[in-house]
């Protein structure tokens, strides 16, 4: 079976969220992305927001600095964390103006420099990868450093099939990853542009891909996991979600979200989630809007239960 990774994406794979992502049977979830600069200066209050674990979580770093990144590396390790991931394929200005993320394509050797030491100072059982794009400026070298990382006893390769300059714009160029698989012997995980199963069983077949890393597609849908096992499995999507599927994740998220950060009054990174589950759903605007303007978990329950009503009813919200 097609092994299915979740990327790590800042404010999305919150805490709360990667509880939910595992419920539906992701091979690898990543937290948000960290810092080796943050982590150099951050205080134990910070660390257990940053790097608050659940079992089997993955985290990637990123930075530039080769012995800030193996200290990094070690001190997640001995957090009990078994994958370490190493970003060369963030595009975001202020990463890659810093030379980090992305930017890091521009110097392979450095990368196999870096590699190298995190892969010497790991324990043998801790997985290492990297994560890059097709390219970066003039730079346009995935499979140079995917064979670098193969060199340096990486275990595995996310490879994104845009460039730096296209950010999340225009298409995933799926060619890249398809030359990238048929250059190393390590597996090698696609990225870009898989929000339905069909996506995915196509990219896969035509890459022959070992794996594929979800990003965008699981914005308020971890649906998209199950929908890709059921179509590899039985050529059809067996359970198809529904609104009220939908709405009662909202609600479950909510509450969980509740639950799990008593620490805080309100989590305002909620509202991002609650509204991607909601997407289309007739009547949600208002709820939506109404959502987006306050900060009681209870107001938000009460809205998202009454929502469920009228879907239930057929009717929209007044």
């Amino acid at each position: 079976m097609i092994k299915i990774y979740i990327a790590p994406m800042a404010g999305v794979t919150d805490y709360t969220y990667r509880g939910i992502l595992k419920e539906f049977n992701s091979d690898m979830v990543f937290t948000e992305m960290v810092s080796i600069n943050a982590l150099e200066c951050a205080r134990d209050k910070t660390l257990q927001v940053v790097l608050r674990l659940r079992e089997g979580d993955s985290v990637q770093l990123f930075g530039k600095d080769i012995p800030k990144m193996v200290e990094s590396a070690k001190f997640v390790e001995n957090l009990g964390v078994k994958h370490i991931g190493i970003n060369s394929g963030c595009p975001m200005k202020k990463i890659v103006n810093n030379g980090y993320g992305a930017a890091l394509m521009e110097d392979p050797e450095h990368i196999r420099a870096m590699l190298s030491e995190v892969r010497s100072a790991l324990n043998d059982d801790t997985g290492l990868s990297i994560k890059i794009r097709a390219g970066y400026k003039e730079h346009k070298n995935p499979v140079e450093i995917a064979k670098i990382a193969e060199e340096t006893g990486c275990s595995h390769i996310t490879v994104h099939g845009r460039t730096r300059e296209q950010m999340y714009t225009g298409k995933a160029d799926w060619s890249i990853i398809k030359e990238v698989k048929e250059s190393v012997g390590i597996p090698v995980i696609g990225n870009g542009d898989i929000f339905t199963a069909e996506d995915a069983k196509e990219r896969v077949e035509y890459s022959g891909v070992d794996g594929i890393m979800l990003a965008r597609g699981v914005f308020g849908n971890p649906w998209l996991i199950r929908d890709i096992r059921e179509y590899f499995e039985h050529g059809k999507i067996i359970n198809p979600v529904t609104e009220l599927d939908r709405i009662n994740m909202a609600l479950e998220h909510t509450v969980r979200t509740q639950t799990e950060h008593p620490e805080r009054s309100f989590i305002y990174e909620l509202r991002k989630h609650l509204c991607w589950y909601l997407k289309g759903i007739r009547g949600s605007a208002l709820i939506k809007d109404k959502i987006n303007h306050t900060d009681s978990y209870e107001e938000i329950i009460a809205l998202l239960n009454m929502l469920k009503e009228n879907v239930i009813e057929g009717k929209g919200v007044e």
